[in-house]
């Protein structure tokens, strides 16, 4: 009945411990979802799986014997592969040289056969991207097709066990159902998954059993065949304490925003080449949907400053002209960038420098610093955002997924921006951290900033904003309100082609309106 039996696995770096007691059963032909906030162990426990880490102590029992897996090849020959949160594609080369690379087959006298290397490619991608061709240059694709590539590479090895680690992270709610459907086929022929992610809607989803870590060590276990799915019970569970997700805002008692901080006109997106219009009220919370990559992420750059595209752009009455980040942060517009790795932090450097950078461009503080001062302003956003550890000298590349973001987020507070715009600000970050991280944004919103947000999670969007415009080909088709929220409305509305006349419905209220 069961493929896997991990038992008390434990490692320790330099004294300081990353899994303490991690055990779980992976049953055959079945989905195991792994939960834990960022640093639990989920990670370290996986890559001991996979042959990455080699464990201190504990056993790993596989297929009915005891078994030392001490490389990432010998997990293969035993039928486990893992794909990592961090691709491992190298881009020059194409997607079928990437997807057969470490097992082409072999052709006559031990030469590699390209041509079944193509045909084996050609048959893997078919299931997630088949509008894809192989002959393509990895470098050359968006980041979930890079992910289905990875994905489909992983799935052409046949494996006993597949371990997927934040698979859905680049990919919206349409790629994630292609691919649940290969996961279900994989189920059917005996194959088993261990399945990790932040999204309690994919956890409830394709997940049979969930194994939850909290602090290094298994903590427990839910049976999704016998047990209710309940998402506040799996985050008491992850968090150690009682936490209550967020579910959609009732906005009825809350007084309708009148006061316009941003107003938008005739901004193109290069998608379509339509104008844009809209505004964004004082303390209002405004969602960017639709389908990945419809000009949600474009619009953001447009309006920090990164992306010129023209059109108006109108701040408390004033307006601007935003042909430079620097323009827009000091008009109060700041961007919190979808890659944080990337766009949005000095890894190298200490939480402190991280947190105060943007004052140094910003401010004019003459030839010397205020460094006292400088201390307590990073000091005091620490304290706000809850950022663990609480040290402003930890250098940031140490800490975990949900702290880095909540710097990236912590280093505007000091300049109490006007206009907070968010590109996926959760994505890759734990359910206490995503709350902690939301909880902040409504205050911000409640003590007058107006927020623009892109998430790729439909429940992000219905758990905080007020109201959601969805982007169809770098349009505004649609706009719903907190009574027209739900999942089937949204599908349909981000499937949406634009209107026979060329123009969003919202596009005919801003021009009454102005």
């Amino acid at each position: 009945m069961f493929l896997l039996r991990a038992k008390s696995l434990r490692k320790t770096y330099g004294g300081v411990t990353a899994l303490r007691d991690g055990s779980l059963e992976c049953r055959r032909g079945k989905v195991c979802g792994l939960l834990g906030a960022n640093g639990s162990g989920k990670s370290t426990f996986s890559k001991m799986i996979s042959g990455v880490v080699t464990p201190d102590d504990g056993e790993i029992w596989f297929d009915g014997e005891q078994v030392r897996i001490s490389s990432p090849q010998e997990a293969k020959k035993h039928g486990i592969i893992m794909v990592h949160q961090h691709l491992s594609l190298i881009p020059e080369l194409s997607i079928w040289e990437n997807m057969t690379l470490g097992f082409e087959p072999e052709g006559k006298l031990g030469f590699l056969n390209d041509e079944d290397s193509r045909k084996l490619a050609e048959r893997y991608l078919a299931k997630f991207a088949p509008e894809l061709s192989v002959y393509a240059k990895v470098k050359d694709l968006s980041l979930a097709q890079k992910q289905f590539v990875e994905i489909a590479k992983a799935v052409a090895q046949e494996p006993k066990l597949l371990i997927l680690d934040e698979p859905t992270a680049p990919l919206e709610q349409s790629e994630v159902e292609k691919l649940f459907a290969v996961i279900r086929e994989l189920k059917e022929q005996g194959t088993s998954v261990i399945f990790i992610s932040h999204r309690l809607w994919e956890i409830k989803t394709i997940c049979d059993y969930v194994v939850v870590f909290r602090n290094g060590q298994t903590v427990g276990a839910i049976d999704f065949e016998t047990e209710e799915k309940d998402e506040d019970v799996i985050v008491s569970m992850i968090s150690g304490k009682e936490l209550k997700l967020a579910k959609n805002r009732e906005t009825a008692d809350r007084a309708p925003k009148k006061e316009r901080m941003l107003e938008v006109g005739g901004l193109a997106l290069r998608k379509s080449g339509v104008p844009l219009r809209f505004d964004i009220k004082k303390g209002e919370v405004v969602g960017l949907g639709g389908l990945q990559g419809q000009g949600q992420e474009e619009l953001l750059l447009a309006l920090s400053g990164l992306l010129p595209t023209g059109g108006q752009v109108t701040l408390e009455g004033r307006k601007l002209k935003l042909k430079h980040p620097k323009d827009a942060v000091r008009a109060g517009i700041v961007l919190v960038p979808g890659d944080r790795h990337k766009e949005g932090l000095f890894l190298q450097h200490d939480v402190f420098l991280n947190l105060i950078y943007p004052q140094l461009a910003v401010r004019k503080a003459g030839f010397f610093l205020n460094r006292k001062k400088l201390k307590a302003e990073a000091k005091t956003v620490i304290d706000r955002l809850n950022i663990v550890p609480n040290d402003p000298g930890k250098v940031v590349q140490f800490l975990s997924g949900g702290n880095q973001q909540k710097v990236v987020v912590g280093k505007w507070l000091p300049l109490a921006p006007k206009v907070l715009l968010l590109s996926d600000p959760a994505k890759g970050v734990d359910v206490g951290a995503k709350k902690e991280l939301y909880d902040t944004v409504r205050e911000l919103a409640d003590q007058g900033t107006s927020v623009l947000l892109y998430a790729s999670d439909y429940e992000e969007l219905t758990g905080i904003c007020d109201r959601v415009l969805i982007l169809f080909e770098g349009q505004i088709v649609d706009e719903l309100m907190p009574s027209d929220y739900s999942e089937d409305r949204f599908v349909a509305a981000s499937l949406r082609s634009k209107t026979a006349a060329g123009h969003s419905p919202i596009d005919e209220a801003w021009g009454e309106a102005n």
